[in-house]
């Protein structure tokens, strides 16, 4: 770690699927860590209230902060520019030393969101992550792969799937070292998969058939409205992932080897752990 000591780290989202993982190495390398928490009650003295909607009480959420690592629910949502604006506004005027944003790749509404911190006039990096492996395991496809069924939209565009572990190195690292200051990092794993290659390896793995099945954007829309998605949601689900499957991010990024100089864990490494 560089000589600047740092003394607090505030983690939005810290119990989350990424945020955690930050969490858990910060505190093994003995930084001062507290998390956020939207359930009033549960606040403590290493959990602050703090929600999204309502900004109130964010002057004292970053009281005694000095950098702040900011996992927003989805930065490609219409209300996450104005929400990220204000939270970089109110960082700026508790005198936060550095912010670490995670975020997307190739859509133009969570890159007003990035250009917000850029010119926040506080210290920054943005890592801008691929689709995590740990959807398969944690997420969106986890409960699917139980049932032997994945149901997605159609799109064959190859994604380069990133682990959660080399995603949080990167995060930990742009929060420690100031060499880090001022990038954008695109963290992805090394090899570009379909979805529907992604499920195979996975089945294979567990040897145990899974079947894996495409719809059309107004019939994965309705789906989602028969799990009982709001309207807006769901449509913005379906906004999200055509812009996942358009073929957009069928690139391999750079980060994890320019910030942590190794070469990502690999989707069949992952497998292999995980199932």
């Amino acid at each position: 770690m560089a000589n600047n000591k740092i003394e607090t780290v505030l983690v939005l989202g810290g119990n989350g699927k990424s945020g955690r993982r930050v969490v858990e190495k910060l505190r093994a390398k003995g930084v001062e860590v507290l998390v956020t928490t939207r359930e009033l009650e549960k606040a403590s003295k290493h959990s602050r209230y703090f929600i999204w909607e309502n900004d109130r009480n964010w002057a004292e959420v970053l009281q005694g902060v000095d950098e702040l690592f900011i996992v927003h629910p989805d930065t490609s949502m219409p209300e996450a520019l104005q929400q990220i604006r204000l939270l970089s506004e109110h960082a700026y005027k508790a005198n936060i030393k550095k912010v670490v944003l995670l975020s997307g790749r190739g859509q133009d509404s969570v890159v007003a969101c990035e250009n917000v911190i850029q010119h926040s006039g506080l210290r920054w990096t943005i890592v801008r992550s691929a689709w995590f492996n740990q959807n398969f395991t944690e997420g969106h496809f986890a409960h699917r792969i139980k049932t032997g069924e994945v149901v997605f939209m159609e799109g064959q565009a190859g994604e380069p799937f990133v682990d959660l572990d080399d995603l949080a190195d990167v995060v930990v690292e742009s929060l420690l070292e100031p060499i880090h200051d001022n990038q954008v990092y695109e963290v992805t794993g090394d090899i570009l998969y379909t979805f529907r290659d992604a499920v195979a390896i996975i089945s294979k793995k567990i040897g145990s058939p899974i079947t894996y099945r495409e719809l059309d954007k107004q019939s994965y829309l309705e789906l989602l409205l028969q799990h009982g998605l709001p309207l807006a949601i769901a449509q913005h689900l379906v906004f999200a992932f055509s812009e996942i499957l358009d073929g957009r991010n069928q690139s391999l990024g750079d980060g994890i080897d320019r910030v942590l100089k190794r070469s990502p864990k690999s989707f069949a490494s992952f497998v292999d752990e995980a199932f």
